[in-house]
């Protein structure tokens, strides 16, 4: 599962929202994006557990910058790297997280189906004739990237309430 386009348009359609996450969410959004377990990494890292634990928790606790390249091919893209790309070429410009209640994540994932519907409309028209053409492709990835980044705004939000919330605990 590549995290980019051969012509890295994936930094270029979504640097707003990797500029949004923090660099453990990174990580986590990578191994995610993998869809392997954290234990299949560790193992093919050549982790410790613990080590890997670290990784993957709320502590800021990263891979050597020698790993990166090897967790990169491990998990089978590049979201650290445009991750980092992201971070350098918005360095500086600083995201406010916003507020996460009740009422306003019920109010956001509302908005995130709301996308994955537009998803859902594209993809109907653009199979309605049996012929999928480069504009139909092009709106569908459009609003796949709105999805995505509905996504990351709310993952980098909820993640900052999840480190507030343990950090009064």
């Amino acid at each position: 599962m590549n995290s980019t386009y051969t012509d890295g348009s994936m930094v270029r359609d979504n640097c707003y929202s990797l500029h949004k996450i923090g660099p453990e969410d990174a990580f986590k959004l990578a191994l995610e994006r993998s869809g392997m377990t954290w234990q299949k990494l560790s193992k093919e890292m050549g982790w410790a557990e613990s080590h890997t634990k670290r990784v993957f928790s709320l502590e800021r606790y990263f891979p050597t910058y020698e790993d990166l390249p090897k967790f990169c091919s491990t998990v089978g893209n590049m979201v650290i790297i445009n991750w980092l790309q992201v971070q350098a070429m918005q360095y500086g410009m600083e995201h406010k997280h916003a507020d996460v209640d009740c009422q306003s994540l019920v109010f956001r994932i509302s908005k995130l189906f709301g996308e994955t519907s537009d998803v859902g409309q594209e993809a109907h028209s653009a199979v309605a004739d049996g012929v999928l053409e480069p504009k139909e492709l092009r709106r569908i990835i459009g609003e796949l990237n709105d999805v995505v980044n509905t996504s990351l705004d709310m993952i980098a939000d909820l993640r900052q309430l999840e480190r507030k919330l343990k950090a009064e605990q």
